[in-house]
């Protein structure tokens, strides 16, 4: 059998992966734009056996200590020969590469046992249930109570304390990049009531949090001044806020994923 390896993705392989990546991934597929930006920065890897891609690995640093791993994928019709467990030891070997990362976290889909097993067999445990709903801007509620800005640098500890999706050092890698925002829901008096990352592109809030669910209406109404003209809508993707899943449940928003949160705690190598 000839010798498969994992490595960086290439711009030549962005047209055999985006096939193969919109059969695995029909809903999300990725986009060569973005590509062509990830690849720019580690960890976009392809797994190749002569040159054919048969699956691809997206993986990042996340925060001050922890690791998200993005992307996972084998091509179909390569699926059940072990390709996902090549990937997935690469995966974590390296993260374990840069020397201080303790957990990593990735999202999969609740019914997606496959991937599930997989994960599990590595190590990754169930942390935490994540909705991803499609809300149009006309269904809003707003009081117009609260207001919504971009963070200011001297709220990022702060901020980032305060709601552990967003940890400051992932505030300040986001603010780095020209496609992402940070943008804070704030009360009458100035406290910091909501936070997440904007992508207008997409456009989508994930991670989304707030520390009220009746506050939901007047922070998405307060993105929109941020987003593109051609959308009249937002994705939100939240964790573990129950009551918010059921309000949107309620309203008939479109329900595109419901996720499981899966954590590893890393265990260095023994030398």
């Amino acid at each position: 059998m000839t010798a498969t390896e994992v490595r960086p993705l290439k711009s030549d392989d962005i047209p055999q992966l985006m096939e193969i990546d919109k059969e695995i991934f029909p809903d999300d597929p990725l986009e060569e734009d973005w590509l062509k930006k990830r690849m720019e920065r580690d960890g976009c890897f392809v797994l190749c056996q002569n040159e054919q891609i048969l699956g691809n690995l997206i993986v990042a640093p996340y925060g001050k200590d922890e690791g998200h791993l993005g992307r996972i994928g084998v091509a179909k019709n390569e699926q059940g020969k072990g390709y996902g467990s090549i990937l997935m030891e690469y995966a974590i070997d390296w993260f374990r590469s840069k020397g201080n990362i303790k957990s990593v976290h990735l999202y999969t889909q609740d019914f997606n046992e496959t991937a599930q097993n997989l994960y599990k067999k590595f190590g990754f445990e169930r942390s935490g249930t994540t909705w991803h709903y499609f809300v149009p801007y006309e269904t809003l509620r707003a009081k117009k109570q609260l207001t919504v800005q971009t963070i200011k640098d001297d709220e990022i500890d702060s901020v980032g304390e305060r709601y552990a999706s967003l940890p400051p050092e992932q505030i300040r890698k986001l603010l780095t990049y020209e496609e992402f925002l940070v943008l804070t829901l704030k009360d009458r008096i100035g406290n910091v009531v909501g936070v997440c990352r904007f992508t207008p592109s997409f456009p989508g809030c994930f991670p989304f949090e707030i520390t009220r669910v009746e506050y939901f209406d007047d922070f998405i109404d307060g993105v929109v001044r941020f987003g593109l003209p051609e959308y009249d809508y937002v994705r939100v993707t939240f964790t573990d806020i129950p009551e918010l899943a059921q309000l949107c449940d309620d309203r008939r928003y479109r329900l595109h994923h419901r996720l499981l949160k899966m954590t590893l705690l890393l265990q260095l190598k023994q030398s």
